[in-house]
């Protein structure tokens, strides 16, 4: 009970860092001597799947900001697919996966409602990819939890 409080814990905090950073844009990010700077997008939505996908795989604008979207739009959603489950232990995979594509809308709508983005299908897909990636590891932690309980009892 007290490490799914924890992990609550976690989840919150790190979907509120989300937010600051995704809806009420962070212009700079600081890590360590790695500097990134957002600008607000302007510009049209896309609502065609695979589009923006496909102009950031042939390297457009530039392979850094392209690399830079695409793994940091995977990447960002990770760790909420991984303390998912270890929140809500009775979650099923279509459940979290609908849940993953309800956030990615929520961000993207909250972006345009905002004025501080412009709505891309392609974000929800690739923030739902990273919930997928981080439920799969999510079992592994918890097998290697009770495994390591297991050892010590």
């Amino acid at each position: 009970m007290h490490r799914r409080w924890i992990s609550g814990l976690l989840l919150f905090t790190y979907s509120a860092a989300l937010i600051k950073l995704l809806v009420f844009k962070i212009t700079l990010l600081k890590i360590g001597h790695l500097r990134f700077r957002f600008a607000p997008e302007v510009g049209e939505g896309n609502f065609l799947p695979f589009k923006t996908i496909a102009s950031y795989l042939r390297g457009e604008p530039r392979w850094s900001i392209a690399m830079l979207n695409l793994v940091g739009n995977i990447a960002l959603f990770v760790p909420v697919g991984f303390l998912i489950p270890l929140v809500f232990r009775r979650l099923n995979w279509p459940v979290a996966l609908l849940s993953a594509v309800a956030v990615g809308l929520s961000i993207e709508t909250a972006q345009v409602i905002l004025h501080v983005g412009i709505f891309d299908i392609d974000d929800v897909i690739l923030n739902a990819l990273g919930v997928v990636i981080g439920l799969s590891l999510a079992p592994r932690a918890a097998l290697a939890e009770s495994a390591s309980a297991a050892q010590e009892g």
